[in-house]
């Protein structure tokens, strides 16, 4: 007798949020294509795709980077009410980029209302010691006071980038109503983006 055919991957759509030249695009293209862009032509968003294994289960993230949505206010408004979980990013070698965070988890809250959002805090590029302007204490603090994951990544060598994105669904996971019906995705796209698992 055959056993149960391969279980369905939940969906998910995930923003990435954060001021301009943090590693948005560098970010996605690494977990999803495992390469490194060393030039990023500026767009109003890039959509990259990927199953990953998460809790013995598959997901399917659907990344949305609003690489040059910064100044369309109605747009960037528009993916954080309809989005399932974000990672939010500053560059640890940028101070403003890092004080840019907080207003945007306050706009955040503001559009979606007082249940907790799934998110991840992520400080990108840090391989660069001679430049760095946030130390690392300063995002851990953050992440404590908004309860959610922080890690700090390295896109260029890949360090700490698929953890990002097990730590987003581990957080969409927990923070779903038990009686919420995610987004169902074909069997067959597992079969579009290749599968990858994360011990995390």
């Amino acid at each position: 007798m055959a056993g149960p055919g391969p279980r369905p991957a939940k969906g998910y759509r995930v923003v990435l949020l954060g001021s301009v030249a943090v590693g948005k695009t560098a970010l996605a293209t690494q977990f999803a294509c495992g390469s490194f862009p060393e030039e990023c032509e500026p767009s109003v968003e890039e959509l990259f795709s990927k199953v990953i294994e998460v809790n013995a289960a598959p997901a399917l993230l659907e990344i949305v980077d609003t690489v040059g949505a910064e100044h369309l206010v109605t747009l960037k408004d528009l993916y954080i009410k309809n989005s399932d979980g974000f990672v939010v990013l500053y560059s640890v070698c940028s101070e403003a980029s890092f004080e840019a965070v907080r207003p945007l988890r306050e706009r955040m809250g503001r559009l979606r209302g007082p249940k907790a959002v799934p998110l991840v805090l992520v400080g990108t590029k840090a391989d660069l010691d001679a430049e760095r302007q946030v130390l690392t204490a300063r995002g851990r603090a953050l992440a404590r006071e908004w309860r959610c994951p922080f890690l700090e990544v390295t896109a260029k060598s890949k360090l700490m980038v698929d953890q990002v994105f097990t730590q987003v669904v581990r957080e969409m996971e927990a923070l779903a109503p038990p009686e919420e019906e995610v987004r169902a995705v074909p069997t067959n796209a597992q079969d579009t983006w290749p599968a990858e698992r994360f011990i995390g």
